[in-house]
């Protein structure tokens, strides 16, 4: 995450311990369903996501939305860009834009969930170009800030509870 955005105007942090080791709770990242999570699939359907019960939280959802980024083996990295107005998208891949993009009126997203320690945790951070664009996203990020905790948490304890099955053998 520190290579994708070292520098944020917003963040949130969420972690749940998970006693199981570091191929299970990968497997479970990469194959938590949103049927696995209804507290977050009913918020995200209200955001007109497609949360179908049999789609992948993280590579279908998620990864739909911006770039995934190579990473070490205990996390998952995305990237993922808006503009507040309507601007032509800057040349480039998103993972390119979070990087280097400074146009003003966009708003770069980095997120992850990694596993390390025993601990899975998801981190957002979110960086705008210009001081004009924080101050109009400053609103909208402490309007969504409590559904998206609820959303986060209930998508690790889901991803907690798939890597205690699959640890057990079940």
């Amino acid at each position: 995450m520190d290579r994708l955005l070292p520098e944020w105007h917003f963040r949130e942090v969420h972690r749940l311990s998970v006693p199981a080791d570091q191929e299970a709770v990968m497997s479970a990242v990469y194959g938590a369903l949103w049927s696995e999570a209804p507290l977050a699939r009913a918020l995200m359907a209200l955001t007109g996501a497609d949360v179908s019960a049999g789609r992948r939280i993280v590579t279908d959802s998620l990864s739909a939305m911006g770039d995934v980024i190579p990473s070490d083996g205990d996390e998952f990295l995305f990237a993922g860009i808006q503009a507040l107005d309507d601007i032509p998208r800057p040349e480039g891949t998103t993972a390119e834009l979070v990087a280097g993009c400074t146009d003003p009126g966009i708003v770069k997203v980095g997120m992850n969930l990694r596993y390390a320690d025993g601990v899975l945790s998801t981190e957002t951070r979110v960086l705008a170009t210009d001081e004009g664009t924080r101050r109009r996203f400053r609103p909208y990020w402490l309007f969504i800030r409590f559904g998206s905790g609820l959303t986060r948490m209930s998508m690790l304890r889901a991803i907690r509870a798939r890597a205690l099955r699959q640890a057990a053998g079940a």
